[in-house]
């Protein structure tokens, strides 16, 4: 890399985390709900559970587009947000994808901060690899409970290929099919973390 104009960080995800936690920090890999889209979410004692959000209130990272990964805290339910914000009035939640997490930039440069800048209590549950199926869970599960006044629902071409994966998760499929269904998962966070770090672990 030594042509490039600019420092260029050469580690790859894993070697980043590993630093991360020699250095003190809680780091895990950042947790996209596609992963379990071929299991059909995770087993649990109570049957299955499919994880939306990811880990909550630990160091995580993103993408190197740009030569450096950029270094996330996640919120109180393992999205890009500042802590806090679910118990305030939501005036904008976003949904989307990698894009809306703000996958490749900093924590303060993404499309929520910068909302967030202009005075609007902004919420992101964008999740890196999802796409309509995926992101209606999400509303489902986040913006209903939390009654935001805007929810700003972004989609691109690109995503279409996703769905048909998505469609084969029959725990998906009842968001779709079922105007209630719900599984609770804003209430159910320390289990999410639990499985989730299993998960990684393993």
């Amino acid at each position: 890399f030594e042509e490039l104009p600019f420092p260029y960080d050469d580690r790859n995800k894993y070697e980043v985390i590993v630093d991360l936690n020699d250095k003190g920090f809680e780091a895990y890999p950042n947790i996209a709900p596609f992963l379990f889209l071929q299991t059909n979410g995770l087993n649990t004692d109570n049957g299955k559970l499919f994880p939306l959000g990811g880990i909550s209130n630990i160091t995580t990272i993103h993408a190197n587009e740009s030569g450096y990964y950029p270094i996330i805290e996640t919120d109180e339910h393992g999205f890009n947000n500042p802590k806090g914000l679910y118990n305030k009035e939501i005036d904008i939640l976003l949904v989307g994808d990698s894009f809306i997490e703000g996958y490749a930039v900093e924590a303060d440069e993404n499309i929520a901060s910068v909302l967030r800048d202009l005075g609007y209590n902004t919420l992101s549950v964008g999740k890196g690899g999802s796409s309509a199926l995926l992101e209606l869970a999400i509303i489902k599960e986040y913006a209903e409970p939390l009654k935001p006044k805007i929810v700003l629902w972004f989609f691109y071409p690109g995503d279409w290929p996703e769905i048909s994966r998505e469609m084969d998760s029959s725990l998906l499929l009842n968001y779709l099919y079922d105007s209630s269904f719900s599984q609770n998962l804003i209430s159910r966070q320390d289990e999410i973390d639990s499985l989730l770090k299993d998960f990684v672990k393993e």
